[in-house]
């Protein structure tokens, strides 16, 4: 069975075109703002992200890592850098000890950090020198 169309009163009509005049209105507003609602979830990640504000944290977490495996007269001569795919990078005041850490004792460091943070999956500490951390930092 057809249904009839039911002529609309001029006050519905008008109605009608202002719920479409408002609609429109919105969805213009939503395109200039750049779209509608989103997540909070995405926008704190944005937030992070554009801030670095996860690296911060994680060099800070590094660095205390770093500090509960080795000896504070080796904190005192080096610097984490970074965690880039498994490998820690580390920054040595001068090469003899830079030396020293490589033949000597990576090994034990690396199974130290190992141990205190296996969600990391360290493979390899690598050093690098850097004369300045020796004048103070």
């Amino acid at each position: 069975m057809k249904k009839r169309k039911r002529r609309l009163t001029e006050e519905e009509q008008k109605e009608n075109n202002l719920l479409q005049h408002v609609t429109s209105r919105r969805q213009q507003e939503l395109q200039v703002r750049g779209g509608g609602p989103t997540a909070l979830a995405g926008s704190l990640r944005e937030v992070i992200a554009r801030r670095k504000i996860g690296r911060r944290m994680e060099s800070l977490e590094l660095s205390e890592l770093w500090k509960s495996a080795v000896t504070p007269d080796i904190v005192a001569k080096t610097r984490v850098v970074s965690l880039r795919n498994h490998v820690l990078l580390v920054e040595v005041s001068d090469s003899v000890l830079m030396s020293e850490l490589a033949s000597f004792h990576q090994r034990q460091i690396l199974r130290q950090l190992q141990q205190a943070r296996p969600d990391f999956q360290l493979r390899n500490v690598k050093w690098r020198l850097n004369p300045r951390l020796a004048s103070g930092r």
